[in-house]
């Protein structure tokens, strides 16, 4: 079975709205988690390699083995494929970033001694390498190519993915500052502005140039300017008297 990374917790849903399995095994005996396994790992790869549009179910299939009809009770169609390896792919970009967002030391305390700046570009780092992985750029290319079909879908992708990025680093902000590490009057705008900061054109030469090699040293010192940005702003230092 190809490795795609999708180790993760993914509630499907079939297409007519019917709660799927819950990709832990929990749900169904091994044999039959692991035949959705194969089906989500096949199809999240030919989604990278051929993309949305021309993917089929018979691909899939062909891929993966398995029938049609375990295909289809468990994600419904290609879209629940999609939108299972859609929602297991953001919760796994999130859960990587779990431990650095937290500001909570082992004793449920604010780690104040803790770097802020360090621990900011450690997420931002997660988040920007979160953005070049070949599954982040179809799964965009298919919400933009494929929205007007499948707006819920969107909607869904919105709310797993940006948004609860934002809320976490809103939490962060808002721990940090109780902590009196930092001082921000708005966590939901800082982390609105600090996201967008970080991510800089990255997002969009993902989506237009996906071929085109990455170049990780300077997406990190891009990172590290951004941050540093971020926490001192540009004003000039005080004049000495």
């Amino acid at each position: 079975m190809p490795d795609t990374g999708l180790g993760h917790k993914a509630g499907t849903r079939a297409a007519a709205g019917t709660a799927g399995p819950t990709m832990d095994g929990t749900a169904m005996g091994v044999r039959g988690w692991t035949r959705c396994r194969a089906l989500l790992d096949a199809a999240a790869a030919l989604f990278v390699e051929k993309g949305y549009a021309a993917t089929s179910l018979s691909d899939v299939l062909r891929e993966a083995g398995g029938s049609r009809t375990t295909l289809y009770k468990h994600f419904g169609d290609k879209d629940g494929l999609f939108r299972a390896m859609m929602e297991e792919h953001c919760a796994r970009v999130l859960d990587g970033m779990a431990s650095d967002v937290a500001t909570e030391g082992a004793e449920g305390v604010a780690d104040e001694a803790a770097d802020p700046e360090e621990r900011l570009i450690r997420i931002a780092l997660h988040i920007t390498a979160s953005l070049t992985e070949p599954q982040t750029t179809a799964i965009l290319r298919t919400l933009i190519s494929e929205g007007n079909r499948i707006p819920d879908l969107v909607e869904t992708f919105v709310r797993v993915g940006p948004e609860r990025t934002r809320a976490r680093m809103a939490g962060c902000f808002r721990d940090l500052a109780a902590a009196g590490r930092i001082r921000v009057a708005d966590p939901e705008m800082a982390a609105q502005a600090f996201c967008g900061m970080v991510t800089g054109n990255l997002l969009m030469e993902r989506l237009i140039l996906p071929g085109r090699p990455v170049d990780a040293t300077a997406v990190e010192s891009y990172v590290r300017a951004s941050v540093r940005l971020f926490l001192r702003g540009a004003a000039p230092p005080p004049a000495s008297r």
